[in-house]
């Protein structure tokens, strides 16, 4: 009994140990997707204005807007590949085109049943994680939402 003791709070010292890693990872290569996974795991549930320089060069949301009209709302779904960085923020998200720029909005809420997959890209190599993994903390959904205006 106490060898399986001690080899769970080896697992959950690890555990920990790679969930601090990848914030500190993500706070610096991906700070969208990193704040995101803070304010789920830490949060209270209150709706999250994301604040970023980089959503609105973002190939996947550049591309999309270009075939969108002014009012339109769209679901978007990408594969990571076209923009990791986007992918570890939000992906599906929703796109509205306003006249000038574009709001996007997202219900945060992690899968729990190890089905959907996220690919973890450090340039050196790829790895897959489940996104349940998230759960063995308590977390909490919320409404992130982002809003871009031209100032052209």
């Amino acid at each position: 009994m106490k060898k399986a003791i001690k080899f769970l709070s080896i697992i959950t010292v690890f555990i920990v140990f790679v969930f601090l890693f990848l914030i500190c990872y993500f706070k610096i290569t991906a700070p969208e997707g990193s704040t995101i996974l803070q304010h789920y795991c830490f949060g209270n549930g209150k709706d999250l204005e994301l604040e970023s320089d980089y959503l609105p060069n973002s190939p996947v949301i550049i591309s999309k807007l270009k075939k969108m009209r002014v009012g339109q709302e769209e679901r978007v779904k990408f594969k990571q590949n076209l923009d990791w960085r986007l992918s570890y923020a939000l992906n599906p998200f929703q796109l509205v085109k306003k006249q000038n720029g574009f709001e996007i909005y997202q219900y945060i809420k992690f899968d729990n049943k190890g089905k959907d997959v996220t690919e973890i890209n450090l340039h050196l190599f790829k790895f897959k994680v489940k996104d349940s993994w998230v759960h063995l903390i308590k977390t909490t959904p919320f409404m992130v939402r982002y809003h871009y205006e031209n100032k052209k």
